[in-house]
């Protein structure tokens, strides 16, 4: 008979014969008659977990680490694999191939403009290429129309390369100046400098061409094209860039572009100061003229009479030394800004040619996927012709071909353009501190000569007025000033700076003889204090710095 009860598994087992249960966690926690030694051995066990786990992470972390170290270095590895692939001239480490140039003469001859547009330039070559007949050239001659083909082939047959800008043939100097004759030469040697760093242009066979063809006869052998040229160039200049994955040079176009704008902007603001500073020194003149003129009128004070003719000769020099230094600005600061101008224009251009084969890329994969296409509506045909057959799958060919190619070449344009864009912009950087040194430099020398030009001129103002000209400040009794031909520049610096002279006494010039100093003006009958103030001699500088510094 069976229960009503329903049988309960989880209930209290009161058998006896019933072999004992283990107890749950949750008893022995709750039990305070548990064992404390096993409760020991289990909170042991858990420190030495947490110890395993955390020495586990490190491990791990050290681990990601060697992971992440030998990732970057095997990208490092097949990076440098790809770029040798791509630019091997760069990566070539069994033969250190050089040119060296050292420019060391220019002749101007002929007529003026030949002698102004057209110098001949005279340099010495060393060079370990293969390709060269000789290993040394000396005393070679190159027109600059002859530079001027030879950078025209460079720039269009190495579009890889942002090629340095040809210097001027002159120099805003003047071609019969000293000055010009250095700075040209300077220029031409920096540009031969420029040239021989790049391992890609170097290695280029016109390079032999040009050394070695006779004055007067060189012509490139090779031909150079561009993308695009003419009002092809203009119109797809107008059209938007291809997307460029790049975000370097998809950045460095713009910037380059607004340093080639702002430059040129500088420069025509430049050229019309310098032409207002011509007409400046013009009419400086002609005002020392007209003041010259006024000696006529001082019969009586011989010292005015002389007076006007100093200081009309003054005023002509000060407009001749002005008409100098807008020279010197434009050979200075303009020529170097004209020079940064032509370079950032040059890689301008070589970004645009980029941007064209881009395009080209992008057309050659159009045309790519057509002729599969085309291929895959011959292949589904029933009637197939083998004729039509075999030109689609030369076209098909052909174009996958081209398409190839114009990716290989864009791939290593882009890498190569990467690397010269650094060095550009560390050229750049060198090269707009080395122009402004010169530029301030110039006109510090110059500025300095104004200054003593004016100076010449003190002695006959002062002479004009027996006090010096100290008289007119309300100072009748001053007695009359006798040294003045002291010169206002001397070993220790230039008088008219503004500096204040030094006002503290040194710790030598007091000597031994320090408390018998303090003593004697400790002294309240001592009547050389008390006209200690009136023996301090004052002069006009000591005056004009006392009165003129600061009293806080």
């Amino acid at each position: 008979m069976s229960s009503s009860i329903p049988y309960d598994p989880d209930e209290f087992d009161n058998n006896p014969f019933a072999e004992p249960a283990p107890q749950s966690q949750d008893v022995l926690e709750h039990n305070p008659y548990a064992d404390d030694g096993n409760s020991r051995s289990d909170i042991g066990q858990g420190e030495q977990g947490e110890q395993g786990e955390e020495q586990g992470e490190e491990q791990g972390e050290e681990e990601q680490k060697e992971q992440q170290q030998d990732q970057g270095q095997s990208q490092n590895e097949a990076k440098r694999e790809l770029l040798a692939k791509l630019i091997p001239e760069r990566f070539d480490t069994k033969h250190n191939y050089k040119i060296n140039v050292k420019v060391h003469g220019i002749e101007r001859i002929g007529s003026l403009n030949n002698k102004k547009e057209n110098p001949t330039i005279i340099f010495d070559l060393s060079t370990n290429l293969i390709h060269f007949r000789k290993k040394s050239y000396k005393h070679v001659k190159k027109t600059y129309q002859e530079f001027e083909s030879f950078f025209k082939f460079l720039n269009g047959a190495n579009p890889e390369c942002f090629i340095p800008s040809l210097p001027k043939a002159f120099t805003n100097y003047g071609i019969a100046n000293e000055e010009d004759y250095k700075k040209t030469l300077s220029n031409f040697q920096k540009w031969f400098n420029r040239i021989n760093s790049n391992p890609i242009l170097i290695r280029n066979e016109e390079f032999q061409f040009f050394i070695e063809s006779d004055l007067n006869t060189y012509s490139p052998i090779n031909k150079s094209k561009l993308p695009a040229s003419g009002l092809k160039r203009k119109t797809l200049k107008q059209l938007q860039p291809p997307y460029d994955e790049v975000l370097e040079l998809a950045e460095f176009r713009p910037l380059i572009k607004s340093i080639y704008q702002k430059t040129n902007l500088i420069l025509e603001k430049l050229e019309k100061l310098n032409k207002l500073k011509k007409t400046q020194s013009i009419n400086e003149n002609e005002l020392g003229k007209k003041i010259i003129e006024l000696n006529n009128l001082e019969n009586s004070h011989p010292g005015m009479s002389n007076l006007w003719k100093k200081f009309g000769k003054t005023i002509i020099n000060l407009g001749d030394l002005n008409s100098i230094i807008s020279s010197l600005e434009l050979a200075t600061l303009g020529d170097g800004l004209e020079q940064i101008i032509n370079d950032s224009y040059t890689i301008k251009e070589a970004l645009t040619n980029r941007h064209l084969l881009m395009r080209d890329l992008i057309n050659a994969q159009s045309n790519t996927q057509l002729k599969h296409e085309n291929a895959k509506k011959l292949k589904n045909k029933r009637d197939i012709n083998p004729i039509k057959v075999d030109e689609a799958i030369k076209s098909l060919k052909d174009a996958t071909n081209y398409e190839e190619l114009l990716t290989l070449k864009i791939k290593r344009i882009t890498e190569n353009m990467l690397i010269e864009k650094s060095q550009f912009l560390e050229y750049l950087d060198l090269l707009i501190k080395q122009i402004f040194k010169e530029f301030v430099l110039k006109k510090i020398e110059y500025e300095r000569k104004k200054l003593s030009t004016l100076e010449k001129v003190r002695i006959d103002v002062r002479l004009v007025d027996e006090n010096g000209g100290l008289s007119r400040l309300g100072r009748e009794s001053y007695p009359i000033k006798k040294s003045i031909n002291k010169s206002s520049q001397g070993p220790e610096g230039d008088h008219w700076n503004g500096d204040r002279k030094s006002t503290h006494f040194h710790d030598g010039l007091l000597g031994n003889d320090e408390e018998e100093d303090l003593e004697d003006s400790i002294e309240p009958n001592n009547e050389d204090n008390l006209e200690s103030d009136e023996d301090i001699e004052i002069d006009a500088k000591n005056a004009a710095s006392i009165l003129g510094g600061s009293t806080f």
